[in-house]
C-alpha cells in the first residue's frame, strides 16, 4: 500500500498505515489477553512461518507503522491498536495469523526496533481496545484526509458504533492531507480495457457517502457509452500509489499533451477507517493522551488490560 518506515533511510516520517487488503470482516472477535504469553504466527513472504510471543511481534510493527520521532501518546494507541488487530486476526482459520506486508501489519522485525517505539510497547503490555465490555474490531490507516470513513461505506458490513466516520482536523497539512498524481494516459486506458472501449474522454466521480467520498466513477469513452464503476474499484485499477485514497475530488484527463495523462486530485491515504495515524500524531502534539486519542477516533470504546 504504502512506503513505510522512511526512518529506517535516515528520515523521520511515517507513512504507514493499513490499506485495502482482503476484505476484513468487523464482526471479528479478537482474542482476549490473558496472564500467559500470547503468541501470534507470522508468515513472511517465501512462506515462512515463525511463532512469537505478540508483545516481541509488536516491537518490530509499530516502528514501521508510526514513526519513532511522534510523540509518546501516539506511539502508545499506534501499539494498543496493533496488539488488538493481531490479536483479532488469531480467529481466523489459517495455518498463521498475520502476514508481514500491508496485508495485515508491516513487520520489520528486530532490525526495525527502536528505543521509543519499544518504549510505547512496553508501557501498553497487555492493553487493548474494547466496547461494551468485549474486544473491539480496530482499523487505522495513514491520513483520513479530514473525516474518517464508516466501515459500512468501505466494505459493507453492519457499522458497528465505534467505526462509523468522525471528524479529524488534526492531520491538517500533513503529507497526503491533499495530494495530486498522474498516469500516463496509456496505462490509464490499458487498465480499463475490458471495461471500457476506445480512448478514455473523461472521469466524473460521485454518488459520495457520509464522508464525502465519491462512491462511483463514470468513464466516458470516445466511442461508447459511459460505463459506471466503484471508486474502490478504479482506485485498484489504476494503483493505490497513484489513487491514494477513494477521496478523490476530480480526475482530469489531459489528451493534448506531448505525453497525455490524466490528473487525479484528493485527500487522505489508505481506506480512512479507524485511527488516523497523522490525525493522532496531531493530537498528541496539541496534548491529547493516548486514551483521548482512542475514544475520539473509536468512540464508546475503553483501553482495557495491562
Amino acid at each position: 500500500m504504502i512506503a513505510r518506515a522512511a526512518f529506517l533511510k535516515g528520515l523521520l516520517v511515517a507513512t504507514g498505515g493499513l490499506d485495502v487488503w482482503d476484505t476484513p470482516s468487523p464482526d471479528a472477535v479478537p482474542t482476549p489477553i490473558t496472564g500467559t504469553p500470547v503468541l501470534i504466527r507470522v508468515v513472511t513472504t517465501d512462506g515462512t512461518i515463525t511463532t512469537l510471543d505478540v508483545e516481541t511481534y509488536l516491537r518490530g510493527v509499530v516502528p514501521i507503522e508510526a514513526s519513532p520521532s511522534w510523540p509518546a501518546a501516539a506511539l502508545e494507541a499506534q501499539a494498543i491498536l496493533a496488539r488488538t488487530y493481531a490479536l483479532q486476526k488469531k480467529n481466523l482459520s489459517h495455518g498463521y495469523d498475520v502476514v508481514t506486508t500491508d496485508g495485515d501489519q508491516r513487520y520489520g522485525g528486530p532490525a526495525a526496533e527502536h528505543p521509543a517505539t519499544n518504549a510505547a510497547v512496553s508501557a501498553t503490555r497487555g492493553m487493548t481496545l474494547s466496547f461494551a465490555g468485549g474486544p473491539a474490531s480496530v482499523f487505522y490507516s495513514s491520513c483520513c484526509g479530514g473525516h474518517t470513513e464508516d466501515a459500512s461505506d468501505v466494505w459493507g458490513h453492519t457499522t458497528l458504533p465505534y467505526l462509523r466516520g468522525v471528524d479529524d482536523p488534526y492531520c491538517a497539512g500533513t503529507p497526503d492531507y491533499h495530494w495530486v498524481r498522474t498516469l500516463p494516459l496509456d496505462r490509464a486506458r490499458a487498465a480499463l480495457a475490458d471495461k471500457l472501449p476506445g480512448t478514455l474522454a473523461g472521469v466524473d466521480v460521485g454518488d459520495p457517502d457520509r464522508s464525502g467520498r465519491p462512491r462511483v466513477a463514470t468513464l466516458r469513452s470516445d466511442v461508447a457509452p459511459p460505463v459506471t464503476m466503484p471508486l474502490v474499484e478504479l482506485r485498484t485499477r489504476w494503483g493505490t500509489d497513484t489513487v491514494r485514497s477513494t477521496w478523490v475530488h476530480r480526475v482530469d484527463v489531459e489528451p493534448t499533451q506531448a505525453v497525455p495523462f490524466v490528473r487525479i486530485e484528493g485527500s487522505g491515504r489508505g481506506h480512512g477507517v479507524g485511527l488516523c495515524q497523522w490525525g493522532a500524531r496531531g493530537m498528541a502534539l496539541a496534548g491529547a493522551d493516548t486514551a483521548t486519542i482512542l475514544s475520539h477516533f473509536f468512540p464508546g470504546t475503553a483501553v482495557t488490560g495491562g
